[in-house]
C-alpha cells in the first residue's frame, strides 16, 4: 500500500445503530444502508430457494423429477 493511500485508511470500530440512517457521517450511513441490505436478504431468503428453476436443477440432480 502506497504512502498516501495509508493516510487516508482509518480503522472503524462500530456497529450498526437505528440513528445512523439520519446521521451525516459517510461511515454511519453506509453501515445502515448494509445493514438494511442484509436484513433483507435474510428475511427474504437465499435467492436460490425462491428460484424454481434452481430448485428443478437441484430435484434432478437428486434423481428427482
Amino acid at each position: 500500500m502506497s504512502n498516501a493511500k495509508k493516510k487516508d485508511f482509518k480503522m472503524v470500530n462500530k456497529i450498526y445503530e437505528a440513528s445512523d440512517y439520519k446521521s451525516s457521517d459517510q461511515t454511519a450511513k453506509g453501515l445502515a444502508e448494509t445493514h438494511e441490505q442484509v436484513s433483507d436478504s435474510y428475511m427474504t431468503g437465499d435467492v436460490f430457494t425462491h428460484n424454481p428453476a434452481y430448485q428443478n436443477k437441484e430435484r434432478a440432480a437428486k434423481g428427482g423429477q
